[in-house]
C-alpha cells in the first residue's frame, strides 16, 4: 500500500472536520451547520453568525458542490481529495477568495475584544465551537500558527496557514497544524 501523502493526510482530516453527521459523506448541511455550532458555542442568536454562514454556503455552492462527480448529492473522501487537489491546481484564485471570506467571517466573530487578532483562548474558543475537537487540539495549534510569537493570530498568520494546510506537501509546513497535530 502507497504511503499517504501530508497533503493527503491534511485533506482527509480536513474532510473529518467538516463531515459532523460523520457519515462520510460531506453535504451542505455539513457545512453550513459549522455556523450554528459557533453561534451556539458563543451563545450569540443564529443571525450573529449570518455572514459567516452566508460565506459557508458560497463556499459550498462554489467549490465542495462541483467536488460531487457521481451526483449522489454528497461529497465522499476519494472525491474531495481528488477535486481539492485539481481545484487548488486550475483554480486556486477563485478558491482562496471564498476560503479567505470564510476565514475572515469567522475570525470576526471569533475575535471578542475587537483588535483584530485571535489571541490563543479566542483562536482556541472559535475552533472548538465550530469543529468540536478537543480544546487541546486547537490549543497546540496555536503555538505552531502563531509565526511571530506574539501570543495573538492576524487574519494573515490564518490565510497563511489555511493556504499552507490545504496546499504543502512540506510536512514542516506550520499550515499544518491548523486542525492540530497529523
Amino acid at each position: 500500500m502507497p504511503a499517504v501523502s501530508v497533503l493527503d493526510m491534511k485533506l482527509d482530516r480536513s474532510f473529518d472536520v467538516f463531515d459532523a453527521d460523520r457519515d462520510g459523506r460531506l453535504r451542505k448541511s455539513d457545512v453550513t451547520g459549522l455556523s450554528d455550532k459557533l453561534a451556539e458555542s458563543l451563545g450569540v442568536a443564529p443571525d450573529a453568525v449570518a455572514g459567516l454562514r452566508g460565506s459557508l454556503e458560497d463556499l459550498w455552492d462554489a467549490v465542495f458542490q462541483k467536488m460531487d462527480r457521481d451526483g449522489d448529492g454528497g461529497v465522499d473522501r476519494l472525491e474531495f481529495r481528488a477535486a481539492f487537489r485539481a481545484r487548488i491546481v486550475t483554480d486556486q484564485n477563485r478558491i482562496w477568495d471564498r476560503i479567505r471570506s470564510m476565514s475572515n467571517a469567522w475570525t470576526e466573530l471569533g475575535d471578542r475584544d475587537g483588535d483584530g487578532m485571535l489571541s490563543r483562548e479566542e483562536y482556541t474558543d472559535l475552533l472548538h465551537g465550530m469543529f468540536r475537537l478537543p480544546r487541546e487540539t486547537f490549543e497546540e495549534a496555536f503555538n505552531g500558527l502563531d509565526s511571530d510569537g506574539d501570543g495573538q493570530l492576524s487574519r494573515d498568520e490564518i490565510s497563511r496557514a489555511m493556504k499552507e494546510y490545504y496546499t504543502s506537501e512540506d510536512h514542516t509546513a506550520r499550515g499544518n497544524h491548523f486542525f492540530g497535530r497529523l
